[in-house]
C-alpha cells in the first residue's frame, strides 16, 4: 500500500491526479484538516469513483472531525477500522447503494453546462438514480474543460546565431554642449554644492616663555672723578660657562674716590643701583656678593657687587601656533573637503546621471581659524567653506550616442543585444591630449556586447497566442535568421492543443549561439 499525504488546498482534479500517476492499487490517502474536500460532500464521492474506475482501493485517513463525518455519512455501511497516523476513521468494506441529498451542481460559468443542469432538473425532478450520474458526469466535463483552457502552457525555444562585437571610441563630455556623433562630443552639465567642514590639529611651533631675574647692586668708583651711568648700561657676570648680562633700570651717579690722612689709604665712591637680567630664565638669579663688571669701565676704575640675591628669574617651553601649522590643517581639510563635496555631488544626482570621477573642482570660499600665528594654544582649529563643480552626463545619452556610433557595422536585420550588453567607460585626465575639469573631460568609452536577429517577442507571442501547433511551428520557423527552435504545449490535453490566447501562459526564450 502506498500513502498519498494531500496539502490543505489540493482539489478534487489535483487529488484525482495524484491517485492516477501511483501504480500501486491499495492506497492510503490523507487529508488534512480544513482541506477543501471537505467543502462539499461531492468531493469525496468523485474520488471513490475515479478511484473505483481506475480499479483502485481508497483508504481515506484525516483527523478532522467534519471530515470523518464525511466520510462516514457517505461512505459507512458495512465497515471496519484503519489506524493512520493521528487518528482512526471507519473505512467501508465493500460498495454500497447510499441514500444521499438532493446535489446542488457547482456553479460554471459556462453557459451550455448551465442550461443543461436546469434541463435535467426540469426534466428529471428529484429522481437521484439520474440526477446523481449526471451531475457528476458534468462536473468531471467541467473540470476538464476548464483544465484545457487555463493550465496548458506553450514555450518556444529559439536559438540565434549572434556575433560578438568590442568597438571603443574616445568621447569628450562637455557642459551644455549638444550631442555630436560626428565630433565624438556628449552633451554633459555641472552640478555644484557648496560645504562646510571643520578640523582640529596640533600645534607644532614653540617658544620660552618666563621672568626675568631682578635684584640690586653697589657700584664703586675707585676713580679720583664722579662717574654717571645711564638706564640701560649693561653689567655682566663673568660665569664659569657662560657670561650674564644685566641692565640699569634708573641712571646712577657714582661719586668718586674719597681721600683719608693717610695716603695709601683712599675710599673709594659707591652708589646703589636696581638692575634687570637680559633675558628670561633662572640662570640669572645668581647670590649675594657676586661681582659684575661695568661695561666700557676696568675692573679698577668700576666694580660692582650683588647686595643680596639677584633672583626671581625663571622660563618654560610652550605651544604656540606656526605659520606652517596653519599651511597644513588647510591642505589637509581642502583634500576632506573636496572628497566630501565629491559625495556630496554624488548624492544629488538624479536617475541616469553619472559624475565623471575626478572632474570635481573645489575652491575655498572661506577660512576660519580660532588661533593667530604665535598664539600659545596646544590645538588649532580649522572652519573652512568650500564651493564645488562637478561634470555629469546621462547615461542614455551615453547609450544613445553608442547605438548610433555603431550603427553601420550592424548588419539589416540584426540589432544589439541588451541583455549582454556591458559599456565601460574610462576617465583619461588631465594631460597633454586630454583634459579633465568640471567643464570638459575626455573619456574612453568601449562597447562589449553582440549583434543578434532583431526578434520582437512580444510580437512573437501575440502571433501565436490561439494557433495550433501546427500553426505555430511554422510561424516560428518562418522567423528569420534563426538557426533552430523547439516548441512545447504542456501538458497535452485532448481535445484542447491550441496555444493558450493568454500571453502571459507563452514563454519566448531567446538563445544565442
Amino acid at each position: 500500500m502506498i500513502r498519498i499525504t494531500l496539502q490543505p488546498t489540493d482539489n478534487v482534479i489535483e487529488t484525482i491526479n495524484k491517485i492516477r500517476d501511483v501504480k500501486d492499487l491499495n492506497i492510503e490517502l490523507i487529508i488534512p484538516k480544513e482541506s477543501l474536500l471537505f467543502e462539499n460532500s461531492l468531493n469525496l464521492k468523485l474520488i471513490q469513483f475515479e478511484a473505483d474506475k481506475l480499479e483502485k482501493s481508497i483508504d481515506f485517513i484525516t483527523n478532522d472531525e467534519i471530515g470523518n463525518n464525511l466520510i462516514e455519512s457517505l461512505l459507512g455501511r458495512g465497515s471496519e477500522t484503519y489506524a493512520g497516523e493521528e487518528t482512526q476513521t471507519t473505512i467501508p468494506k465493500e460498495k454500497a447503494k447510499i441514500s444521499l441529498p438532493r446535489i446542488s451542481l457547482p456553479k460554471l460559468n459556462i453557459g451550455f453546462l448551465n442550461n443543461l443542469k436546469a434541463t435535467l432538473r426540469n426534466r428529471f425532478g428529484g429522481r437521484k438514480e439520474i440526477i446523481i450520474p449526471l451531475g457528476i458526469l458534468l462536473i468531471l466535463l467541467a473540470s476538464f474543460i476548464w483544465y484545457g483552457l487555463n493550465v496548458p502552457r506553450a514555450s518556444a525555444k529559439i536559438v540565434v546565431h549572434s556575433q560578438p562585437l568590442t568597438k571603443s571610441v574616445t568621447v569628450k563630455v562637455r557642459a551644455e554642449a549638444s550631442t555630436d556623433i560626428t565630433n565624438k562630443i556628449i552633451r554633459g552639465s555641472t552640478l555644484s554644492t557648496t560645504i562646510e567642514a571643520t578640523l582640529e590639529k596640533d600645534t607644532t611651533g614653540t617658544k620660552t616663555v618666563g621672568e626675568k631675574a631682578k635684584g640690586k647692586v653697589t657700584i664703586y668708583n675707585k676713580t679720583s672723578s664722579e662717574i654717571k651711568l645711564d638706564k640701560g648700561d649693561k653689567l655682566t657676570y663673568e660665569g664659569k660657562s657662560t657670561d650674564l648680562n644685566y641692565y640699569l633700570k634708573e641712571d646712577v651717579d657714582i661719586p668718586a674716590t674719597t681721600s683719608t690722612s693717610d695716603p695709601e689709604v683712599n675710599i673709594s665712591g659707591k652708589a646703589n643701583a636696581e638692575i634687570t637680567a637680559a633675558d628670561i630664565g633662572d640662570s640669572y638669579n645668581i647670590d649675594d656678593e657676586k661681582t659684575l663688571v661695568v661695561s666700557g669701565y676696568k675692573r679698577s676704575e668700576l666694580a660692582a657687587e650683588t647686595d643680596g640675591k639677584i633672583s626671581g628669574g625663571k622660563s618654560e617651553q610652550v605651544k604656540i601656533v606656526a605659520q606652517e601649522d596653519k599651511t597644513n590643517i588647510s591642505n589637509e581639510l581642502k583634500t576632506t573637503s573636496t572628497q566630501q563635496a565629491e559625495n556630496d555631488i554624488k548624492n544629488k544626482l538624479g536617475i541616469g546621471q553619472k559624475l565623471v570621477l575626478g572632474s570635481t573642482q573645489t575652491q575655498i570660499v572661506k577660512e576660519s581659524y580660532t588661533k593667530n600665528v604665535n598664539d600659545e594654544s596646544d590645538k588649532l582649529s580649522l572652519t573652512q567653506s568650500v564651493s564645488a563643480d562637478g561634470l555629469v552626463y546621462m547615461d542614455s545619452e551615453l547609450n544613445r550616442f553608442i547605438d548610433e556610433y555603431v550603427k553601420d557595422v550592424i548588419p539589416q536585420n540584426f540589432v544589439l543585444s541588451e541583455k549582454d550588453r556591458e559599456v565601460k567607460v574610462e576617465v583619461l585626465g588631465n594631460s597633454t591630449n586630454s583634459v579633465l575639469t568640471s567643464k570638459e573631460a575626455d573619456i574612453q568609452v568601449t562597447l562589449k556586447t553582440f549583434v543578434v536577429p532583431n526578434i520582437n517577442e512580444d510580437q512573437i507571442k501575440n502571433d501565436l497566442k490561439g494557433k495550433s501547433t501546427a500553426e505555430a511551428i511554422n510561424i516560428i520557423s518562418s522567423i528569420k535568421n534563426i538557426n533552430s527552435y523547439e516548441f512545447n504545449l504542456k501538458p497535452v490535453v485532448p481535445f484542447f492543443r491550441k496555444v493558450p490566447k493568454d500571453i502571459n501562459r507563452i514563454e519566448i526564450t531567446i538563445v544565442k549561439e
